[in-house]
């Protein structure tokens, strides 16, 4: 019995996790391209170093951001500056992974782009020269 009962825990906090990951907010491609250019959000490039090297554009007005910086550069954005994040993958990849980092920083504007960069190109969206 008492190992059922921790058999429950896991799961009932496992299933937590998964909830928690699922409150990182998505913005389609297609809302960001028309909102290109508002300056309504601040867009980060969180590319993995060998995605943006093997790359020479990027989403117009977008600002690249190393990932693994995300402690320093947390600190010279104002928390309610809406922030788009977007690495190269389909999923929640590692936009989704630095978005979550700051909403536990007190970030209440962040969104990850759904479909990430592969994505965006796919489309031919609008794309600038880095």
């Amino acid at each position: 019995m008492k190992n059922f009962l921790l058999l429950v825990v896991a799961v009932v906090l496992g299933i937590g996790g998964a909830a928690q990951a699922a409150n990182v907010q998505t913005i389609s491609k297609e809302e960001l391209r028309d909102k290109l250019g508002s300056y309504e959000y601040t867009i980060l490039d969180v590319r993995a170093e060998s995605h943006w090297n093997s790359s020479d554009n990027k989403i117009p007005g977008a600002i690249r951001l190393p990932g693994e910086q995300v402690d320093i550069w947390a600190e010279n954005f104002h928390k309610n500056t809406p922030l788009v994040l977007y690495c190269a993958c389909e999923g929640l990849g590692s936009s989704g992974h630095l978005a979550r980092q700051l909403m536990e920083k007190g970030f209440t504007h962040v969104y990850v782009l759904n479909g990430g960069w592969n994505e965006w190109l796919l489309n031919s969206y609008p794309v600038a020269h880095k």
